[in-house]
């Protein structure tokens, strides 16, 4: 008979503890769901702010990763594709790359030449 009446308690506590479970959960979606929301809204907020800047400097977004990869490239080709971090690489190039066009860089149409003197540490603004 205690037997029995220890199991109905048990199940009266377990089928408690499932309900509650089910709450947290459902508590659980609803945070991850207005989480994510703010995350994508804030996302779309920086792409379109990205956009614009990079509209801002000249170039499109397409030419800027254009000019990050061959900075990229050369930056790879210089040490002679030996060691280095490719991602590494292309941050610096990045960089390099908005630094130049946020300075009013841009490449003339018309003309092989750029419109900017070389990143810092390249070989051709020495003179020899």
């Amino acid at each position: 008979m205690a037997e029995r009446l220890t199991m109905k308690i048990l199940a009266g506590e377990l089928e408690t503890l499932r309900t509650r479970v089910r709450e947290l959960e459902v508590q659980l979606e609803q945070k991850l769901e207005s989480t994510l929301e703010k995350a994508v809204s804030r996302l779309k907020s920086r792409a379109e702010n990205r956009q614009g800047h990079t509209a801002g400097m000249g170039v499109g977004a397409d030419e800027r990763q254009r000019l990050i990869a061959e900075a990229a490239y050369l930056k790879a080709e210089r040490r002679g594709f030996a060691g280095g971090n490719p991602q590494q690489d292309w941050n610096e190039a990045e960089a390099e790359v908005d630094q130049l066009l946020l300075q009013g860089w841009r490449k003339h149409p018309d003309s092989p030449e750029e419109s900017a003197p070389p990143p810092a540490g390249s070989e051709a603004g020495t003179a020899q």
